[in-house]
């Protein structure tokens, strides 16, 4: 499935809150730890990199002794690590190296260097995951404090299933993170309220089809989701499942999800409704950007499938390639 995790950093405390979900994974799936940090050798950039080689070299210095010293710190959990110093662009170093081998999974946090604001993404970590176009953990850091490096626990995972193939991609990820974690699995199906969607009036005599064909739909998606939570049962796991009628399927995931009622939400990047020019459906997309657990995205899409955005093309043809 995955053959390493790649995780950014900074130096900041806010971006080693990505380590314990990272160790938790390594262990998880039996694969290495990649460590990197870019250096950004930029007169105008905010982080006011010295552009003299001596200071150059102190800083290179200072970044492989910063990774060594998180290595050193990892040592007792007996994983195989390996690091690497990136000097260019943050997000599009990130984004290279993620790329070099297509069985790679970026795991990250929403803040780093740049501190805590009031976006709930950060641009390096937007644009890294957005652009990567490969799986992902989006880590939450909303505090500044330095964690312990001691491997996270997931007691509790959701997994939204629309009924698809495609969304049912993440479903051996999941085995093995249950297991390794004895966690519950939370199967979650949401069908579409088509009277909301389709502003059906209560006294409209087509209202009693609607809710027809929406009892037919949700009882077609409970069985499958049923048949799923039984072959996870006869696995060993332990899993629980529900379907429900709602206005908007990406609200009610945010309440179901929000206030430590998971500790992750894993999904497929594309559904039922895949556009494969777009690295992300609506569902993932927007509990990327406006969700309050970590998020773990299996990308189903290899990078040279999803099209170039028309900032993307722009960008190309400006600089001549």
């Amino acid at each position: 499935m995955f053959q390493r995790i790649v995780v950014p950093l900074d130096g900041s405390c806010l971006a080693e809150w990505a380590l314990p979900h990272a160790i938790n994974l390594a262990k998880a799936l039996d694969i290495k730890l990649a460590l990197i940090r870019v250096l950004q050798q930029e007169n105008d950039s905010h982080y006011h990199y010295p552009a003299d080689p001596v200071a150059w070299d102190a800083l290179q210095a200072e970044a492989t002794a910063y990774l060594d010293s998180v290595v050193s710190r990892l040592g007792a959990l007996g994983l195989e690590i390996e690091t690497a110093t990136l000097e260019g662009e943050p997000v599009d170093q990130i984004i290279n190296f993620a790329r070099e081998d297509g069985q790679t999974l970026l795991v990250m946090t929403s803040h780093g260097f740049g501190g805590i604001s009031h976006y709930m993404l950060g641009s390096v970590a937007h644009k890294s995951i957005l652009q990567a176009h490969v799986s992902f953990l989006l880590v939450r850091a909303l505090s500044d404090q330095c964690n312990p490096l001691q491997e996270s626990h997931y007691n509790r995972m959701t997994v939204p299933l629309d009924g698809s193939s495609r969304s049912e991609c993440v479903l051996p990820l999941v085995e093995m993170l249950s297991r390794h974690n004895e966690s519950t699995v939370d199967l979650v199906s949401f069908v579409p309220s088509l009277g909301h969607r389709y502003q059906i009036a209560r006294d409209d005599p087509r209202l009693d089809t609607v809710r027809a064909l929406e009892s037919e739909f949700r009882a077609r998606i409970k069985d499958n989701l049923s048949h799923i939570a039984e072959r996870l049962k006869n696995e060993g796991l332990h899993v629980q499942s529900r379907v429900d009628v709602r206005d908007s399927p990406i609200a009610a995931l945010w309440e179901i999800t929000r206030k430590g009622q998971s500790d992750l939400v894993v999904m497929a990047a594309h559904g039922n409704t895949c556009v494969s020019h777009w690295p992300l459906g609506a569902l993932p997309l927007n509990a990327l950007v406006y969700g309050e657990t970590p998020l773990l995205v299996l990308q189903d899409l290899e990078p040279d499938e999803i099209e170039l955005t028309f900032a993307e093309k722009s960008a190309r043809e400006a600089w001549g390639h």
